[in-house]
């Protein structure tokens, strides 16, 4: 997407609501069906659930109620291209009928689900060990996950930080999100999530949050405002040890908290020169949350 294309969405109408868009059933590969993962989401208080299975969809409809929305998806795997590897996508608002075959290529796999009027997210690309390089030439693709709940249980490898400030270094802009990528187990769910500012939840302001970059990815911290305003480059959350603010290679401020004591904000003269900047908070138990950038030319 372009630059022109981001919204700040601390400065937007609306209310948050809580995303995972990262989701498997018995329809695939976890050991909960598909009944019982949505349950278990309604009673933690998420707003928005899509069910994700490998190269399968489910029949969601009767799931979704005033509470939760709950919006069809699929993982899709294409072939990256020059590897014997496997790209992992997340599709989003996909019909039922949507039909997608292994090892396919990568960019069809993204037209075909933007032509159904879906969304492709590209899931953990740290966790599949994947450059910049192998995912540099993509276009279409609406985000990143740079948190996934089930890559951190079983390898270490959730966050997808690194890939995405790359992404960004080199004018790939892509929005980030949080997700579980849940199967089924007691570790690998609410762990990680995305907060999206919309004024009500429905599949297709879900979806413009994403494209437009209107959320912000978390594993525990509540970013409560991020923005420039009156030369001041400010950001509240709750309390926290570190708040960062960055940018490109080498540019960006850091503010930590005195010992046994948390921070709940940061204000800095509005940086010149700097492409963008964005946030990472981290907690005393080292939880994160990730805004997305602020173009700031």
């Amino acid at each position: 997407m372009k630059k022109a294309d981001f919204v700040n969405p601390f400065e937007l109408p609306g209310q948050w609501y809580k995303a995972n868009f990262h989701t498997h059933t018995t329809t695939s590969d976890s050991t909960k069906c598909l009944a019982n993962t949505v349950r278990d989401y309604r009673k933690a208080g998420y707003d928005v659930l899509v069910i994700s299975d490998h190269l399968k969809t489910n029949p969601i409809r009767k799931h979704s109620s005033k509470d939760m929305l709950v919006i069809s998806g699929m993982e899709l795997h294409p072939q990256v291209p020059g590897r014997d590897d496997l790209f992992h996508m997340v599709a989003i608002n996909v019909p039922r009928s949507f039909k997608s075959g292994q090892g396919m290529d990568a960019q069809k796999a993204i037209n075909a689900v933007n032509k159904v009027g879906g969304a492709v997210i590209l899931a953990h690309p740290f966790w599949c060990g994947l450059e910049y390089a192998d995912f540099s030439h993509l276009k279409g693709l609406a985000g990143v996950e740079i948190w996934n709940t089930i890559c951190d249980v079983a390898a270490g490898r959730g966050t997808s930080e690194n890939e995405w400030a790359y992404m960004l270094d080199r004018g790939m802009t892509l929005p980030c999100v949080g997700v579980d990528d849940t199967h089924g187990g007691p570790t690998d769910i609410f762990g990680g999530w995305t907060w999206l500012k919309m004024k009500s939840p429905t599949t297709a302001n879900v979806l413009k949050a994403i494209r437009s970059g209107a959320c912000y990815a978390s594993t525990g911290p509540v970013i409560k405002d991020f923005r420039i305003e009156k030369g001041k480059l400010k950001l509240k959350c709750t309390g926290v040890k570190t708040i960062n603010f960055k940018a490109g290679p080498g540019a960006g401020h850091r503010k930590n908290a005195p010992d046994g004591k948390t921070i709940t904000s940061y204000t800095i003269d509005a940086p010149t020169g700097w492409p963008f900047v964005r946030a990472v908070v981290t907690d005393k138990n080292g939880k994160q949350a990730w805004t997305q950038p602020i173009f700031l030319k």
